[in-house]
């Protein structure tokens, strides 16, 4: 659960951004370590429903 920075309410984690140009596009981070080895990562959008606040974030797994 992410909370707003603004107003401190509830934000809606289940929002992707969506390009209207290309209807089908995944927003992508490319993190490359020292030895050019890349790992990818999903833009994902968390958005307050309060007021409007949007917060784009990666989604990293822990293991």
């Amino acid at each position: 659960m992410k909370k707003c920075p603004r107003c401190h309410h509830e934000m809606a984690e289940d929002c992707y951004l969506s390009d209207t140009a290309q209807p089908v596009s995944n927003y992508i981070v490319i993190e490359k370590d020292e030895n050019f080895k890349k790992r990818e990562y999903t833009v994902k959008v968390a958005m307050c429903k309060e007021c409007g606040y949007l917060e784009l974030y990666a989604e990293i797994d822990k293991k």
